[in-house]
């Protein structure tokens, strides 16, 4: 892992877009961000306890490339919204795609009164997934998609809409829960400051810990929680970490 964030977050094996908020668009196979729990089509939330959802690109990659942790924490939530078509004349689902040449694919075209016309998708969309399999190369994509015998299914992400979807309601809801998250971030942010006192030079521990929790948050298993902690964080220095979690 780098030792410095001067390359996040391409060096941490992540690629993130937008005008605010960001998405991530790609996690390299094998690297820290995957291991943490990051994919393809995550909103971008908060970095060490710190909003970011109004920031672009730049902005956002600035902060994180200040922050004192290596990697910074982030926040995240799945934007992916999964799409089913069925096919419709010769077999054909009405839109195409192209590879922005650097690894991510977009529906470059859609037909109109076709079943991607009637589902909704619109030139620009991301595509994550083809049938439930991530997809990055073109050829990839192709492939499956034309050999696709029945409904196809694919895990898009719409950034522009979906920051044209935030309604006041919506607004008027974070408002309310502002307190709660208020005392979240604190509690993450003291816990970051901790995990860094105690696990600043030993980054293999650090990293299985975070997978852990990732697992926990989606499992939710106490007992599995407790368990695999034990088995990482052994020494007695530790202990502070596991009373914490």
């Amino acid at each position: 892992m780098p030792a410095t964030n001067d390359g996040w977050p391409e060096e941490f094996g992540f690629r993130i877009g937008g005008s605010g908020p960001c998405y991530i668009l790609a996690v390299a196979e094998g690297s820290s961000a995957q291991l943490a729990g990051l994919q393809p089509g995550d909103q971008i939330l908060e970095i060490e306890g710190q909003p970011v959802s109004s920031l672009n690109r730049e902005a956002l990659v600035g902060l994180a490339r200040q922050c004192e942790n290596v990697p910074p924490s982030i926040g995240v939530v799945s934007r992916t919204q999964q799409v089913e078509l069925e096919p419709g004349q010769e077999g054909r689902f009405g839109f195409t795609l192209r590879s922005d040449g650097g690894g991510l694919l977009q529906v470059e075209g859609v037909a109109p009164a076709s079943p991607a016309s009637r589902a909704g998708i619109k030139a620009g969309d991301y595509v994550l997934e083809v049938n439930g399999v991530p997809v990055q190369r073109y050829e990839e994509a192709a492939a499956t998609i034309q050999a696709c015998p029945g409904a196809l299914r694919l895990g898009l992400l719409r950034p522009g809409r979906l920051q044209r979807w935030a309604s006041s309601s919506v607004r008027e809801f974070v408002q309310s829960a502002d307190a709660i998250h208020q005392e979240r971030r604190q509690k993450a942010q003291e816990f970051s400051k901790k995990v860094q006192e105690i696990l600043a030079d030993q980054p293999e521990a650090k990293e299985k810990m975070f997978m852990i929790l990732k697992q926990y948050a989606a499992e939710r298993k106490v007992d599995h929680l407790a368990y695999a902690l034990s088995m990482v964080l052994t020494k007695e220095s530790h202990q502070l970490l596991i009373d914490n979690i």
